[in-house]
């Protein structure tokens, strides 16, 4: 038996390599690099592969791991989404599927009963909730185990703590999650701290619209009266669209509140 941890440089699992630490000291970290990390996330997977993991993460990258009988295999992210015209959004996470699971089901194959352990957690969303804490799973062919799945993003945080480890650096800096830089699922709220904290978002997000050929965001992402591009009969942003929208509305929301707090981590970690 071969237990292997999904290592992404987030909070959760991080703590999960912690966890294991404690409970199932043989293991096997694997990273899956998409190519679109923030440099912030992979200096700190680097830094916790010297520090916890004594150099031994596996890094997958897409068009090297792919599962059989898959024709399909990209780069990274700037890769997948000039060949299919198009970004991902809620509706087609296929960046997950190419770029993380795929790669995933591939290293699998190749390791003796694996199992696979995740540091997914029941209140991250509705869908997640539904999960069992300890499956078989057809689709990675191997046994999941889910140990921090009742855990509470505090409680997540406090483990980090207690064992002196840090979190990645971008929740400090506004970012509600860390695997890519910006998450295709990325909201108003997070980019209205990451325009503060971190502006280069709205350069990486043009790059992708312009690899793309087409808008970075999804018909809805803002009121349609705020849309000055057209597709089909249907009004679609624009980035400057967007950034005027999120602007805008933090000012309207300074008038309203006062001044913009101190703390931009949305899980209050500022000191």
């Amino acid at each position: 038996m071969t237990n292997v941890v999904g290592f992404s440089g987030g909070k959760d699992s991080t703590a999960l390599l912690l966890w294991m630490r404690d409970h199932q000291p043989i293991f096997r970290a694997v990273f899956n690099d998409t190519g679109w990390e923030h440099p912030l996330t992979y200096a700190y997977i680097e830094e916790i592969n010297q520090t916890l993991l004594h150099g031994q993460l596996i890094t997958l990258r897409p068009a090297e791991w792919v599962p059989a009988g898959t024709k399909e295999r990209y780069e990274d992210m700037r890769e997948l989404v000039a060949v299919k015209g198009r970004v991902p959004s809620v509706r087609a996470r296929f960046c997950t599927e190419y770029l993380k699971t795929n790669p995933l089901r591939a290293y699998l194959a190749t390791v003796e009963e694996p199992v696979l352990y995740q540091g997914i957690r029941a209140e991250e969303s509705p869908a997640r909730a539904q999960m069992p804490h300890s499956e078989w799973s057809d689709y990675y062919d191997c046994r999941v185990e889910r140990p921090l799945f009742t855990w509470t993003a505090q409680e997540v945080f406090a483990l980090l703590d207690r064992c002196g480890i840090p979190a990645n650096p971008l929740y400090r800096l506004g970012s509600k999650r860390v695997g890519c830089f910006p998450c295709v699922l990325t909201r108003h709220a997070e980019l209205k701290r990451l325009t503060r904290t971190l502006p280069e978002v709205w350069d990486r997000i043009e790059e992708l619209e312009q690899l793309a050929g087409q808008s970075y965001f999804p018909p809805g992402y803002i009121p349609d009266r705020f849309c000055s591009l057209e597709s089909g009969g249907v009004r679609l942003p624009s980035i400057a669209d967007v950034r005027k929208y999120i602007i805008e509305q933090d000012e309207v929301q300074l008038q309203m509140f006062g001044p913009t707090p101190a703390c931009t981590s949305v899980y209050n970690l500022c000191e």
